[in-house]
């Protein structure tokens, strides 16, 4: 049994802040595209007269978002309660359902990859708007599925055998909801199948020469292992996720969350993570070369990344829910923390046209957002509605799915965006504010209001970097309560309509090297915020004590901005840098958000 529930992106209302803008934009921008276009490739392999042409790009290779897509607009309905996309919703599905019936090539075309995507899909309508036919498209999938896939992959450690079969260790996760939402005996046995003990055993033995891997599936392929944990109830997978979650957030994950440089993740070279941030002829780098996901060995390319931030931040936000859920554990909040500020949250909006930024980038020798990709495939096919623009609407969709949680004792406050929460407790019925503009505000303000008085407990997440002064009061006074980093803010007691609850967890700067093969390389952190500097810089200073020469100061459109003093920039002593929020920063304006430093 889980130890917490979350509220399944209903009951929940995100107020105005910079995340609700990201979700309506992104709303606005999918609702405008045609069913048509969305349905055109399907239509194809059916033989059904269209007179669209479709969506490029990659979409309009194989449709490989679609199965996302659709989920995205059940769950942003649920949480939004906008029409429009309840009724797109079922449009796209029907359409689908239309498509399959003419002909069986829409079921038997689909590799992996795009199987697994339909499943989730099709399974949100299911779970989440009672789209009953929904029950006949999964099943003639995974009968197709069942009858094509190979089984001989990974059993020997291999990733992929080929484009067919590829990121086949995703596939337990939908199969085992599958199982749960319909009791069909298919999907268990053949949710068994893909099981990835290659992967899962190695991390249960801390042994971490797993080899070059690519970054977001096998963060994903961990809520394959949380799924197959809630079924079986075998402590392995859940291990597995535990081990996971420490070892990739301590060594080889950036301040902001992100991870996988050239989508690289457990590469053979020490270093690989402050060597990818390094230019070709910087002469620290500890290799002149390194291994993208594939295993090829290249010289760096800015085009690569340093995160695929879409699809990087989905699969932790789907893996810190389940830890969440079922440990109940307030540190599983923060690998979610650092992507929802640094990460997704830092990203312009998808363009009408399928543009996307594809991946957020922190090197030394600087950065900028930008939705023009620069990539093209052999064939022509350019990087627009990839499968970032799959993972970027369900990124959305989650925001107000990650900040509340409950237990049949009371509520927990996750993360801390401006929102409110409608909940039971105490055999009554409440409603919790956050009526703060946190993180651009310190200060944590909080309305409680109810029909009658209730006893129970409210819990507060304390952030895993809140190690200063920690401030809370209850209706002005102050509550003495340890408030201990990685742990539940605990507050029970008989609560009114229109209770206050105040929390300040204390901002500190600090710098946070890339790895210990580069310690001098650093990013500047404020509380939950990563700030990025107005120029490349090889710094001189205390990186313990970065407030005794980086200062605050007053800069419009952002919400903190610090400026260094004089004689700490290297080699010209009168010179000064200015640090902002990374996530303010706007789009093509260039950044650096990793500096060298030197001891004084």
């Amino acid at each position: 049994m889980e130890k917490l529930r979350n509220f399944r992106y209903q009951n929940v209302e995100l107020l105005d802040s910079h995340w609700k803008k990201q979700r309506t934009e992104l709303i606005e921008t999918y609702l405008e595209l045609e069913n048509d276009d969305l349905l055109h490739y399907f239509r194809k392999l059916a033989d059904i007269p269209d007179n669209s042409n479709g969506l490029v790009g990659w979409y309009g290779n194989n449709a490989s978002t679609f199965g996302q897509k659709l989920g995205a607009f059940a769950k942003l309905y649920l949480v939004t309660k906008d029409e429009r996309l309840k009724k797109k919703a079922y449009a796209l599905a029907d359409g689908w359902g239309v498509c399959a019936a003419a002909s069986a090539r829409v079921i038997d075309v689909n590799d992996t990859y795009v199987y697994d995507k339909l499943m989730g899909g099709f399974l949100d309508m299911l779970e989440y708007l009672d789209y009953e036919p929904a029950r006949e498209y999964i099943l003639r999938l995974t009968q197709s599925a069942a009858k094509r896939f190979r089984r001989e992959v990974g059993r020997d450690g291999l990733q992929n055998m080929g484009e067919d079969m590829i990121e086949w260790y995703t596939l337990p996760e939908q199969l085992y909801r599958a199982w749960v939402l319909t009791g069909e005996e298919l999907y268990l046995n053949f949710a068994k199948e893909w099981d990835y003990p290659y992967f899962w055993d190695k991390l249960n033995n801390h042994d971490f020469t797993v080899g070059p891997r690519h970054a977001y599936s096998h963060i994903n392929s961990l809520s394959s292992a949380a799924r197959a944990y809630q079924v079986t109830k075998d402590e392995r997978y859940l291990s597995a996720m535990e081990i996971a979650y420490e070892e990739v957030l301590a060594h080889h994950t950036f301040a902001t969350g992100g991870y996988g440089p050239a989508e690289c993740l457990f590469p053979d070279e020490e270093g690989y993570l402050g060597d990818s941030l390094k230019a070709n002829w910087d002469e620290d780098k500890l290799h002149e070369m390194y291994r993208n996901f594939g295993d090829s060995v290249r010289t760096r390319d800015d085009k690569w990344g340093s995160c695929e931030v879409s699809c990087c931040s989905w699969a932790v936000f789907k893996l810190c829910n389940y830890l969440l859920t079922i440990t109940g554990e307030a540190k599983y909040g923060d690998w979610a923390e650092r992507l929802l500020y640094n990460g997704c949250g830092g990203q312009p909006a998808i363009t009408k046209e399928g543009k996307v930024m594809y991946y957020a980038d922190y090197f030394i020798n600087g950065g900028f957002k930008s939705v023009e990709d620069g990539r093209m495939h052999p064939d022509g096919c350019s990087f627009e509605w990839q499968c970032c623009t799959g993972t970027y609407p369900q990124d959305v969709a989650e925001y107000a799915n990650m900040l509340y949680y409950c237990d049949e004792e009371g509520l927990y406050v996750s993360q801390y965006l401006a929102s409110r929460v409608n909940f039971e407790a105490a055999g009554a019925n409440y409603t919790l504010e956050n009526c703060s503009f946190y993180p651009k505000e310190k200060t944590l303000r909080f309305k409680l209001h109810g029909s009658q008085t209730g006893r129970f407990a409210i819990h507060f997440r304390v952030p895993a970097w809140a190690c200063g002064e920690n401030i809370v009061s209850v209706n002005g006074e102050h509550i003495e309560d340890s408030a201990q980093p990685d742990t539940w803010l605990t507050l029970e007691r008989e609560w009114h309509d229109g209770d206050e609850i105040q929390i300040q967890y204390e901002f500190v700067l600090r710098f946070q090297p890339v790895d210990t093969y580069a310690p001098q390389v650093a990013a500047l952190v404020y509380g939950p915020i990563v700030l990025v500097c107005n120029k490349m810089t090889l710094f001189t200073g205390d990186m313990k004590h970065p407030e005794n020469w980086i200062k605050p100061i007053q800069k419009d459109g952002y919400s903190y901005a610090f400026r260094t003093e004089p004689d700490h920039v290297k080699p010209f002593e009168h010179l000064t840098r200015e640090f902002y929020p990374y996530y303010e920063v706007p789009e093509m304006e260039w950044y650096y958000m990793y500096n060298k430093i030197q001891a004084e």
